[in-house]
């Protein structure tokens, strides 16, 4: 991507610029969901919907998804065989740090994960209905808390340090705080990997 001010060229997976004016420059990522319409709505019941119907149809084009034949296969320079190349990962980023969390491995689990990583406490959130996944920073009223999910219907971890019950969104409910979020999103394998390749792997084993 290349944005219009400057011309500079910025990496689609980490924000990154690495050529033009503004190299060495880091977008800050903010937090994004992937989830069913029904979930957004309940979350967010006056959102709005984008539009199929613009003057912009000329721009837009089918893309070719996916590790065996898209452009950006051919443009790897390594390729990490530790996970199918398609495989769905949560990546967070702690300072330094890479770590993929397989969707596959998150599916059995309770739905909450309570890490430390970079000596930095986190807890990742997955939501088996919605295959969504998200990491928050597990620190809540200066303390380091352990999260545990609520039976129930909708998303709502409990933490150990108030008993403050909060949604996938870090909200609290029925309160006003929130949980500090902790660069994460949804990705193929071969696309993390390929922009980390120092990464690990969560329940990762070596054969």
């Amino acid at each position: 991507m290349a944005d219009r001010q400057t011309n500079s060229i910025w990496s689609h997976l980490d924000g990154d610029a690495f050529e033009g004016p503004l190299t060495g420059t880091g977008m800050d990522f903010i937090p994004l969901i992937h989830t069913t319409w029904e979930e957004w709505q309940s979350l967010h019941p006056d959102t709005t919907v984008l539009s199929y119907d613009t003057d912009f149809q000329a721009q837009y084009r089918s893309v070719t998804l996916g590790m065996p034949n898209g452009r950006f296969a051919r443009q790897l320079l390594t390729v990490d065989d530790r996970l199918q190349s398609e495989a769905l990962v949560l990546g967070v980023m702690v300072e330094d740090a890479f770590v993929a969390y397989p969707v596959s491995e998150l599916e059995q689990t309770s739905g909450v994960i309570n890490e430390n990583v970079a000596g930095i406490p986190i807890v990742v959130f997955y939501d088996i209905d919605n295959n969504a996944a998200i990491a928050f920073s597990r620190v809540v009223d200066g303390e380091e808390a352990q999260f545990e999910l609520m039976p129930g219907d909708s998303f709502l971890a409990r933490d150990s340090v108030g008993g403050a019950l909060w949604d996938f969104e870090g909200r609290s409910v029925g309160g006003d705080g929130s949980l500090e979020f902790v660069t994460s999103y949804l990705s193929e394998w071969y696309g993390w990997s390929a922009y980390h390749p120092a990464t690990t792997i969560y329940a990762y084993v070596l054969p």
